[in-house]
């Protein structure tokens, strides 16, 4: 039967577009598909700053969307955007279509194309999940293979990077000691900056004072989107890359790096899918559902603290003028945890 079953799914459809840190924990997907279904062929429909991830992966025909225009642009880019996915995937069929949205507007990428479909939420023939507390790639796992009820989905799509001359030389000249990266920013998407996720700025002040104290090397990174962040350490000797590297480049950086210190954002996952050692630091959102699995990555979260917390229930965030269950996780609670996961005394 699993021989006959495995014939006939040939062609399978993936739609998860952004933004990056859910796209990357979607990956595993591949590796479910890869075991159920060793024949089939892949495409995948995602956004544009996700789409040098999934070219790493064995995904036969790759679909760059631009999710801006489809989700914020007027009436006129939005169906523009809608008939340059249609020109592909209209009136073909596939055996499975995967949608790693609930979001309504999504569905309609696919409204001229053929097949099984499931996916987050909708109706009656879709799931209902992700489910709060469950891990979110265990989650996708599940609509490749709903009926699935086995171990968790560990890093499957683990991937190895090496080192690029530019990133090495930069490295090797300016930092000494041990290698900390610090990821302050992130934490948005095309639809909204969730500063609520983000370790208060202070906080990564302090602890770089710490760091630099104790003979550590601070390397920041960030898009050209977290420039704010870069008077903060006017007076702080550090290494800035933020906005200075693509995606691959800043994945050779973590392969690198002694540790790094991030909050519930893309460059955790990022982190996370070359196998670096990771203190991730959460507040309104649950670890358990999105933090990279590992040995070599930790999470301190306070959730017994406050009524509240978590406060996102997939949609929104509770209000909150002072962020209190990130700010409650000091900077000498955080330095002392790297020291302990580098296996140095405190």
């Amino acid at each position: 039967m699993k021989k006959l079953r495995d014939e006939l799914m040939q062609k399978i459809l993936i739609v998860k577009l952004s933004a990056i840190g859910d796209v990357i924990m979607a990956l595993p997907m591949l590796a479910e598909i890869k075991h159920e279904y060793p024949g089939a062929e892949v495409t995948w429909i995602v956004g544009e700053c996700a789409v040098s991830i999934i070219e790493m992966f064995p995904v036969q025909h790759v679909i760059c969307i631009n999710e801006k225009k489809l989700l914020t642009g007027n009436s006129f880019e939005k169906m523009q955007t809608i008939f340059s996915v249609w020109r592909k995937i209209a009136f073909e069929h596939f055996d499975l279509i995967i949608l790693g949205h609930s979001d309504i507007r999504y569905r309609i990428i696919t409204l001229l194309t053929n097949g099984l479909q499931r996916g987050f939420g909708g109706s009656k023939s879709r799931r209902k999940f992700p489910l709060p507390g469950r891990h979110f790639t265990d989650e996708y796992v599940r609509l490749v293979h709903p009926n699935d009820c086995g171990q968790q989905v560990t890093p499957s799509a683990l991937i190895s990077v090496s080192l690029s001359e530019k990133i090495s030389e930069l490295l090797s000249g300016t930092c000494k000691g041990r290698r900390i990266v610090l990821t302050p920013g992130g934490a948005k998407n095309i639809l909204a900056d969730d500063k609520i996720r983000r370790w208060p700025i202070e906080n990564f002040i302090k602890l770089s004072r710490l760091l630099l104290e104790n003979g550590f090397s601070i390397i920041l990174t960030g898009s050209k989107s977290d420039e704010w962040i870069l008077p903060y350490f006017s007076e702080i000797k550090i290494v800035n890359l933020i906005g200075k590297t693509t995606i691959q480049e800043l994945m050779t950086v973590f392969s690198a790096v002694d540790l790094v210190v991030t909050h519930d954002s893309g460059p955790m996952h990022l982190a996370g899918l070359v196998g670096s050692r990771i203190l991730a630091l959460f507040g309104p959102t649950n670890p358990y559902e999105k933090v990279p699995r590992g040995k070599q990555v930790r999470f301190l979260w306070y959730p017994e603290k406050y009524a509240c917390c978590p406060c996102y229930d997939g949609k929104t965030y509770a209000k909150c003028s002072d962020n209190l269950c990130l700010r409650e996780i000091t900077p000498k609670k955080v330095y002392e945890e790297i020291l302990e996961m580098l296996g140095m005394s405190i």
